[in-house]
């Protein structure tokens, strides 16, 4: 079965003149496109049990998640919440993404760029300025799991915007 990696950047979130930038949070235009882009990935997928999520602790990634895992059915509870995905680097983000279990089939990460459009160049050799809100999914080539996913390892199948 292949492996499917969805990367979501944050919502559009409030300026950050008054609060720290990890504190911010989403506006209503950003609410508002995270719930429909949301709804168009849950024409085409629902989790299940080899369905895991990961969220930046940042509160605008953590509010996209939230959004995001209501449309696709997938149980609040379950979502995880990863210091390491706040400015992370493409590193840092496949670094997290080589730790998930094999049995994992769908891996949905929600986080912030640069380092998410640095990711998906990095395995799959496709350059996307991530918008916020936007979806890539990524699907692993054959013969790759999420613990072994290198670069140049992934295709890009398409976005959601």
């Amino acid at each position: 079965m292949s492996k499917n990696l969805y990367i979501i950047r944050h919502a559009k979130a409030e300026q950050s003149f008054s609060k720290r930038d990890f504190d911010r949070i989403l506006i209503d235009k950003g609410i508002e496109r995270a719930q429909r882009i949301s709804h168009q990935l849950s024409l085409h997928m629902q989790a299940d049990a080899t369905t895991l999520c990961i969220s930046s602790s940042a509160d605008r990634a953590y509010q996209t998640a939230e959004i995001f895992i209501k449309a696709i059915k997938y149980p609040q509870i379950a979502l995880i919440k990863e210091d390491q995905l706040y400015e992370a680097t493409y590193l840092d983000i496949l670094t997290l993404i080589n730790q998930v279990p094999a049995h994992i089939n769908t891996l949905f990460i929600f986080g912030h760029n640069p380092g998410l459009s640095d990711f998906i160049e990095y395995v799959s050799n496709e350059s996307v300025p991530l918008s916020t809100s936007q979806v890539v999914h990524l699907v692993l080539d054959d013969g790759f799991d999420f613990n072994t996913l290198t670069s140049n390892s992934a295709t890009l199948l398409n976005t959601i915007v």
